[in-house]
């Protein structure tokens, strides 16, 4: 039977298919006319996957929704999943090997190493030593931790998360101005070393530029407000680059798997988040310049592995993505608009809370 492009969220899978060079129906998302491979064919692909499970019969669920749950957006397309053949689908991959995973089709499973206590002792160096890390390098030992990270696992975790970045591709960076003049685009670059005050990613007296990907973040992200003028500067990037994306959305599963690398990011993906979170924070005059120096410590670890830079979601805007970039002048300043803010829009939820006497 046949799977095609349209199931798989995954380029890795869908690169395979396109490659086979083959038009037909496909038996499980329904889709006609599209490229179409044979499912039992894609095998060695996703046993990498199901081998990451076990039978819990307490705590699981069905190796589908599991699937579903735990690779959210990476493994299955919501087109396929409406229409509930994900399980057939799985099933016919793995035909060849029925026998060995049948259990795991039948049961209640969930993540080996959430039931192994191997998360915990493999998260020990990571996660769970975050504020142990946080704390000494802000108030003990500021260059010579005496409970460091494990660098060469941290190493090893960036580069799965590596992203690279097209020459000619344009990013913005805004400032509030007196009047609707606005600045130069000279005036829009990073500042020099000398002026360079401490950031999330960047030391004190080492200036890095910061951008957006689009004008409406750069907007959030200097807090614009009403009847404010912003000036915004569109920078192009003038060479390729390639720069650490803390998103989970920048690794393939299957690329991982095939790789036997998907079990070390799962477990380890809780750091990337943590490092994200707190990159995203904006600054605010209340923060210390310590607060900075955890990021900033893991920010320098990145750049001297060679990339150019770290790519991060906005926390003031949900479609968002901010840029540090490490090597400034690998991007041109190409001009300037001015802008008038003239609403703001916010919107909200009221809390429902229980009434106290």
């Amino acid at each position: 039977m046949n799977c095609c492009i349209n199931c798989f969220e995954s380029q890795y899978i869908s690169s395979i298919i396109l490659n086979n060079k083959t038009i037909g129906n496909c038996d499980y998302c329904n889709s006609k006319n599209v490229s179409i491979y044979e499912a039992s064919e894609l095998n060695r692909f996703f046993v990498g996957i199901i081998d990451l499970y076990e039978v819990d019969a307490e705590n699981g669920k069905p190796l589908e929704t599991q699937i579903i749950n735990d690779f959210h957006k990476k493994v299955f397309t919501q087109n396929l999943i409406d229409t509930n053949n994900v399980k057939q689908l799985i099933s016919e991959i793995i035909s060849d090997d029925i026998a060995d995973y049948q259990n795991l089709l039948d049961n209640p499973v969930q993540l080996k190493f959430h039931n192994s206590g191997v998360e915990e002792d493999l998260n020990q160096t990571l996660f769970l030593s975050w504020d142990k890390f946080s704390e000494e390098i802000k108030t003990v030992n500021r260059f010579h931790l005496k409970n460091p990270l494990d660098l060469e696992k941290l190493k090893s975790l960036f580069k799965h998360f590596q992203k690279d970045l097209p020459k000619g591709k344009k990013f913005y960076r805004a400032r509030i101005t007196d009047n609707s003049k606005g600045y130069e685009i000279a005036q829009m670059g990073n500042p020099p070393n000398t002026s360079a005050k401490s950031g999330r990613a960047n030391p004190n007296g080492i200036s890095y530029l910061y951008l957006a990907n689009d004008i409406t973040t750069t907007l959030y992200e200097v807090r614009a407000s009403l009847f404010d003028y912003v000036t915004v500067g569109t920078f192009r990037l003038e060479e390729n680059i390639s720069v650490v994306n803390l998103s989970r959305f920048t690794y393939d599963v299957f690329r991982l798997a095939e790789l036997e690398s998907l079990e070390e990011v799962m477990i380890h993906g809780s750091f990337i988040d943590k490092l994200e979170q707190e990159l995203s924070k904006p600054r605010r005059r209340s923060d210390s310049e310590l607060d900075y120096l955890p990021t900033q410590y893991l920010s320098e670890l990145i750049k001297s592995m060679g990339f150019d830079g770290i790519e991060f979601k906005s926390s003031l805007y949900q479609n968002g993505v901010n840029l540090a970039i490490f090597n400034p002048h690998k991007f041109k300043g190409l001009e300037v608009s001015v802008y008038d803010i003239e609403n703001i829009k916010l919107e909200y939820t009221e809390l429902k809370t229980e009434d106290t006497f």
